[in-house]
């Protein structure tokens, strides 16, 4: 048995049929997990929908009235997704597994989560396939409630975190680090550090730069980090272009992982995107992200 526990829900398996985001990779991470007797089925936690007054730590109620009614709206339509019942609730279910997993690194170090990191989204809009911004919702409560003063959010994702950008554009408390693929979408905001990256970027440059981005935060003094472990930076991710191989993913992790370990920071994991061509590269690589996470818990009690 873990000492915390990884938070997942079967509601974030949704039908997109034909769109580019495969949600079925939530239940094979965890699958995956439970196969290589890394996590046992007792080890999950599963998140309930969250309270309005969480989601409006963030959000405008304007824009929430129009999720929780499914209404299509100047605020919805930018999302580039369905506006359905059961995706709209999946959104809100990763508010909640985020906000949990943050509990769970304060206890236990590492909160893992196998969904979230919905960074597009801003506070009266949803964008690149995200209805509510489960990172900057935990960031909040979490200064709120005290867990932390001096949160940064490490944002390894392809694309820019822009929605997390912009909601804590004038809040010192917070940092927040993007690196990401420069000529993409989104259109940039800015990020308390941003490195843009060119198509075609390797292991090495990527490497040294994050390690460079790292340097930053550490001299930050954050006292929680929120990691968005996205695995579209990937060579052979359908919307990308950056070329790390699944060993520089490996090295990416642990370098971040690593740093909040042997600094005794907290550290919340949230998968963000992934689009490989093939969805077992997808899977493999997010389950070794919670692989990591898990061995550095254990030699780090």
């Amino acid at each position: 048995m873990l000492q915390g526990k990884i938070i997942h829900s079967p509601n974030y398996r949704v039908s997109l049929e034909g769109h580019v985001i495969p949600t079925e990779k939530y239940d094979l991470i965890k699958e995956r997990l439970v196969q290589r007797k890394l996590a046992d089925d007792e080890d999950f936690l599963e998140p309930g929908l969250p309270s309005d007054e969480l989601i409006l730590l963030v959000h405008e109620r304007e824009y929430l009235e129009d999720l929780k009614a499914i209404r299509v709206t100047r605020r919805t339509w930018r999302s580039e997704l369905p506006v359905n019942t059961a995706i709209v609730h999946s959104a809100m279910y990763s508010v909640s597994g985020t906000v949990l997993a943050t509990e769970q690194a304060r206890q236990h170090r590492f909160g893992i989560h196998l969904g979230g990191g919905y960074h597009h989204a801003f506070p009266d809009h949803g964008e690149g396939f995200c209805y509510l911004n489960d990172v900057a919702i935990a960031v909040r409560d979490a200064l709120n409630r005290g867990i932390c003063r001096r949160p940064a959010v490490v944002d390894c994702d392809l694309h820019q975190g822009n929605g997390t950008a912009a909601i804590f554009a004038q809040e010192p408390r917070v940092m927040t680090f993007s690196i990401h693929q420069e000529d993409i979408y989104p259109l940039k905001e800015k990020s308390s550090l941003d490195i843009g990256l060119a198509a075609g970027t390797g292991d090495l440059d990527y490497l040294r730069q994050l390690e460079q981005g790292m340097d930053r935060v550490v001299r930050f003094k954050p006292d929680f980090i929120f990691y968005l472990a996205g695995t579209d930076p990937y060579k052979y991710d359908k919307l990308g272009g950056l070329l790390l191989t699944k060993k520089g993913m490996n090295q990416r992790d642990e370098l971040v992982l690593v740093e909040c370990a042997k600094r005794e920071i907290p550290c919340v994991i949230t998968l963000a995107g992934g689009y490989a061509i093939e969805l077992e590269d997808t899977v493999q690589l997010h389950t070794q992200t919670v692989a990591i996470a898990l061995s550095l818990q254990r030699s780090h009690p």
